[in-house]
């Protein structure tokens, strides 16, 4: 009876007294604002080397996430391009990850989107769901209504009907519930609200804990087509580690190491470049060796990084940079038992329609090794 409660609540909350659509200016409350962090003063923000083509996202006829030779493929069996802090291309905050909306990322390939989640109390009232970035509150940045950014996501879904996502909503800092240190919480009160509002956005569309075909996605028997066919296309995480919520699953029920490259990426002038070898090794050591002795639906290549200042690096040295990583995951798994990326499946990048132009490749090596 409680769980059919809980259900209930979820489903009928009106998303719209939540957060509604509007865009709020929390600049008044952040001491990370255009005052006190400018790029251009950055010493650790390379520029350019050179320009990438832009590509938009060309599907084949009666593909699966672009590809046919996707849809008879289990989830993990897919590559999956992610955007990290995605839908935060809008609002007054001064430190981004994303430059373009939603929709714009899934034009560029992007398959996966990862999502920080706020709620705070203003002017009396509560303020959530709210895409942000941070658990400070005097650092923490602001964007946009989560309802505001995934209604474009629906729409281009709709357009998209042979398309099936994952929204990872791993961060949830709720500043009504402090830590002892004084920093935003993770509350099941917040998940609640995001499942209102992804129901009410999606509809049936989403897939959350107990949705029919639930059980099949997470036993990793669900092929693509059997999503697609069944509409079930938007599947959803919330929150870190591994859920009790009987409402939702978490991210560490699906996705492999909840762990990325925390230190501050150095620039090394003589090579004009970023001194790569640090962070490399960290990801040897702390995402490819984990993920291949215990893979899981999704096994993360997290490659975004900041400078010491905060600012996200993005520049073309980073494409640079992941292309030959993945060139050499492609070479030591040369055998052919194991996919060419293995254990990854899926790669999360800061700016990710900016190297839309590296996807095709890496998604046609992986199909080669599939239909072998």
């Amino acid at each position: 009876m409680a769980l059919a409660l809980l259900v209930a609540a979820a489903r009928t909350l009106d998303a719209d007294t939540i957060a509604g659509d509007r865009i709020i200016d929390f600049s008044s409350i952040t001491l990370l604002n255009s005052k006190t962090y400018n790029a251009s003063q950055d010493a650790g923000l390379l520029p350019d080397d050179g320009r990438l083509p832009t590509m938009s996202f060309v599907a084949e006829k009666d593909g699966c996430n672009g590809y046919v030779k996707y849809c008879n493929k289990r989830l993990s069996q897919v590559l999956w391009m992610g955007a990290h802090n995605s839908l935060t291309d809008t609002g007054t905050a001064v430190q981004r990850n994303q430059y373009v909306d939603g929709a714009q990322l899934l034009d560029a390939g992007i398959r996966y989107l990862d999502i920080d989640t706020c709620a705070i109390m203003r002017n009396g009232q509560r303020v959530a769901p709210y895409v942000c970035h941070g658990t400070q509150l005097v650092i923490t940045q602001w964007y946009q209504p989560t309802q505001r950014g995934l209604r474009m996501i629906k729409k281009w879904m709709d357009a998209n009907p042979r398309e099936v996502i994952m929204l990872n909503f791993g961060d949830l800092s709720d500043f009504t519930v402090l830590s002892v240190n004084n920093e935003a919480t993770s509350t099941g009160q917040l998940g609640g609200e995001l499942v209102s509002v992804l129901r009410g956005v999606f509809g049936d569309m989403v897939v959350l804990r107990g949705d029919p075909l639930d059980a099949e996605i997470h036993a990793d028997k669900a092929i693509l087509q059997d999503l697609i066919k069944a509409n079930r296309r938007v599947i959803v995480n919330i929150a870190k580690g591994r859920s009790s919520n009987p409402l939702y699953w978490s991210q560490s029920d699906i996705v492999c190491n909840d762990v990325w490259y925390d230190a501050a990426l150095k620039v090394d002038t003589q090579q004009a470049n970023y001194n790569w070898s640090s962070a490399l090794s960290y990801i040897d050591t702390k995402m490819r060796g984990p993920c291949a002795k215990q893979p899981q639906l999704i096994n993360k290549l997290e490659f975004a990084f900041h400078t010491t200042l905060g600012g996200t690096i993005d520049s073309n040295h980073v494409g640079k940079a992941l292309d030959a990583y993945m060139n050499t995951l492609q070479t030591s798994n040369n055998g052919g038992k194991t996919a060419p990326y293995f254990p990854f499946n899926m790669i999360l990048t800061d700016h990710s329609d900016k190297w839309s132009s590296y996807y095709p490749q890496w998604h046609a090596t992986h199909l080669k090794y599939l239909s072998s």
